[in-house]
């Protein structure tokens, strides 16, 4: 297991203008729940890296507790990181939608909310996250 702390000090000793973004996401099966949330450390635009944490639990029922959670989940490895080290993270990133047809459309205005009182910004499903999508293709492969 890679040790996020360590491994965030040594990407930015190699690299000191590198982008942090942190994001979560999940999916849920007939008997558990994963979540994987990614922090990814990119270079400019010369490509980026990720290390994640995966972890496995009972089968979250509610779609909207199950997204809550990976917002949870996102701002607490930014709350854990940033204060171990005094490090500047980009954004963290949700995989929550505006449109008002989707459960996680209820999450965006929370989350918003609780990140304007952070010094990061937020973003909201866009085709610019790389984070999330990093989770996402961890829980799918």
């Amino acid at each position: 297991m890679v040790n996020a702390v360590q491994h965030t000090l040594e990407q930015i000793d190699k690299h000191p203008h590198l982008k942090i973004y942190i994001g979560t996401d999940s999916q849920s099966y007939t008997k558990e729940t994963v979540y994987v949330t990614a922090i990814v450390y990119r270079y400019g635009n010369r490509g980026c890296h990720y290390i994640f944490h995966k972890e496995k639990l009972p089968r979250v029922k509610s779609d909207y507790f199950r997204l809550y959670d990976e917002g949870v989940r996102t701002i607490s490895t930014f709350d854990s990181l940033t204060k171990e080290i005094p490090v500047s993270i980009e954004a963290l990133e949700f995989d929550y939608q505006e449109v008002l047809s989707t459960i996680s459309n209820k999450l965006v205005k929370d989350f918003r909310g609780w990140v304007s009182g952070l010094p990061v910004k937020a973003i909201f499903k866009s085709g610019q996250m790389i984070a999330a999508k990093a989770a996402d293709h961890i829980i799918r492969h």
